[in-house]
């Protein structure tokens, strides 16, 4: 009860406050796919990667999991990420993709940035076993989750619509870890 109580408080003085990330959760899991040069999309201060590894996210993050800084400010629900296409060897992104009422078209900005052969690594809520956590745990549900069908499955579905490519899965984690699902997938691009 303090601790919501606390958090509360921080919250209408506009004091952020720095927890535990997902990305730190899965990391041990994710980071031999993270290789050459890439980026974390929406990594909210604690980047994948801390070298060789572009942040991109708001300029002020709205999660704050670390002290990494903002390398490439871009406000990806209103713009196209600011990187010429087919720029990394890995994109990551940690909690993000379930915020966005079109999936597909950041699946196919994710990719975009990609380069032909790299690897698409995103860690999500299986959105029925997040709510339970929550309801578990007094934890406030994320406002910002808009799928409530949100999980693996919906993941597949929403890549086999993106058209020009094809992959591989190379890993994949349903609920391992609470209620966080992880798909990396080696993405090869076909020229149009």
């Amino acid at each position: 009860m303090w601790n919501k109580l606390i958090r509360k408080i921080k919250s209408k003085i506009g004091i952020l406050e720095v927890y535990v990330s997902e990305t730190h959760k899965v990391r041990n899991l994710v980071l031999p796919y993270c290789t050459g040069h890439g980026c974390d999309i929406g990594f909210g201060g604690d980047k994948i990667k801390k070298t060789d590894c572009l942040g991109i996210d708001y300029a002020k993050p709205y999660a704050k999991t670390g002290h990494d800084k903002v390398d490439i400010a871009c406000d990806i629900s209103n713009e196209k990420i600011p990187v010429d296409d087919n720029t990394f060897d890995f994109v990551y992104s940690s909690h993000l993709i379930e915020d966005f009422e079109d999936t597909n078209r950041i699946l196919i900005e994710f990719i975009r940035i990609l380069q032909s052969g790299g690897n698409l690594i995103l860690v999500f809520p299986d959105q029925q076993k997040y709510e339970q956590h929550c309801l578990k745990t007094g934890q406030p549900l994320n406002s910002h989750h808009v799928h409530a069908d949100m999980g693996l499955n919906f993941i597949k579905n929403e890549i086999l619509e993106v058209k020009n490519i094809q992959y591989d899965i190379l890993f994949e984690s349903d609920c391992e870890i609470d209620y966080n699902v992880i798909i990396i997938l080696k993405i090869h691009k076909w020229e149009v």
